[in-house]
């Protein structure tokens, strides 16, 4: 490369923080992660303009995961992050072993390997109601049934469902691209999670389906709120579920490229969603989404109730569903984005408008570059 000096004050203004300046601040956190047996997880605690506060994020990367050695994985976002993994970390001493159930998927030709990951929810900071209810559900409560749902209680009148979707698609994906060697394409990242986490999941799906190819939904909690009795059981709320329901009818992507993985339980909490999962299943069905396409999957978990052992059963299946081969298309791993190296690797440069390329110098265009090493002319 040929180096320039530019004038000062061009210098000045586009120096190499302006290169990460669209990412958000994260940093590592060097001891404490959750253990994996099966490939390695690095914790970072990352700084959310969108939500104003730190997220802990959880990434797992497979066992034989090397970023130079030019494999692009799928990406699985999912909610609850500490339950995923260590039982050490969860919120019953029962982790949903998703790493494991990728291990024995591995041995499964059709099972593409992906990145896990976990996105640790504010529970501890009474926020994870707040940031997983789907948000803009609310503009389908008629004022004059206001009164009648219990989603203003449990959410104590915070709504961050917007903040959260926003921070997962618009500040978590792009690092995680920028740190891990990803298939980034729409047809290649996903959401998951499981009661609240996979309302939320659902969300990002309806919220940015430019981004999210296929969502996967356990154990959906459709009621939206928590209202408990004495005994622990919960009461309906068909006043929240079914804005929820008309939201989702609006607003889930029908275009033939989405997938989409629902199933649930039949006792406790589970059975009081499965008036509202059959609700759900025709609205999307409505939308063309079908088994027979392959862009639908749904499963009765007979006997099953509402809580992370029953989900540990069973997380292998939307795992299948959303990293088969036969339906993801190829092209997202193998085309263009194959060429987009981390900006770790130092192939990133800043044009003079401030755009930011993750590119192989031989890619630019004829300009003048900011680079990590200093300036770069491509003639």
């Amino acid at each position: 490369m040929n180096k320039v000096k530019l004038p000062v004050v061009i210098s000045a203004l586009l120096t190499f923080s302006s290169i990460d300046a669209a990412l958000p601040e994260f940093k590592i956190i060097e001891s404490g992660a959750p253990a994996s047996s099966y490939g390695a997880i690095t914790r970072m605690s990352v700084e959310s303009e969108n939500l104003g506060g730190k997220v802990i994020v959880d990434v797992w990367t497979p066992a034989g995961y090397d970023s130079a050695a030019g494999t692009r994985y799928p990406v699985v976002y999912a909610h609850d992050g500490q339950n995923l993994f260590d039982a050490s970390f969860t919120f019953a001493g029962v982790p949903w072993g998703v790493d494991k159930a990728c291990a024995r998927l591995a041995k499964d030709p059709d099972f593409v390997m992906p990145i896990i990951v976990g996105i640790n929810n504010r529970g501890s900071e009474g926020m994870r109601p707040s940031d997983y209810f789907p948000e803009n559900a609310l503009d389908y409560i008629s004022t004059d049934r206001l009164a009648e749902t219990f989603i203003f209680d449990t959410c104590n009148d915070i709504f961050m469902g917007n903040e959260e979707a926003a921070f997962v698609a618009n500040e978590l994906k792009p690092l995680v691209d920028s740190l891990y060697s990803t298939s980034s394409g729409m047809s290649t990242t996903f959401a998951m999670g499981s009661s609240m986490g996979a309302l939320a999941s659902m969300y990002l799906l309806c919220e940015y389906p430019e981004v999210f190819g296929g969502a996967a939904c356990m154990s959906t909690h459709w009621i939206g709120s928590l209202n408990l009795n004495p005994d622990y059981s919960m009461n309906d709320d068909e006043v929240c579920a079914t804005a929820i329901l008309q939201y989702l009818s609006d607003h889930i992507p029908a275009d033939g490229l989405h997938r989409l993985y629902m199933d649930q339980g039949t006792v406790g909490w589970d059975a009081g969603y499965l008036k509202y999962e059959d609700m759900a299943r025709e609205i999307v069905r409505d939308k063309g989404y079908t088994e027979e396409s392959g862009t639908l999957a749904v499963y009765d978990a007979e006997g099953a109730g509402h809580n992370e052992w029953y989900w540990q059963q069973r997380v292998k299946k939307p795992l299948e569903f959303l990293l088969s081969k036969q339906a993801i298309d190829n092209a997202s791993l193998d085309g263009i984005d194959a060429d987009r190296e981390s900006p770790l690797s130092g192939n990133v440069f800043v044009d003079l408008s401030g755009k930011t390329h993750y590119c192989g110098f031989d890619i630019l265009a004829p300009g003048i570059y900011i680079t990590p090493a200093g300036v770069a002319i491509r003639k």
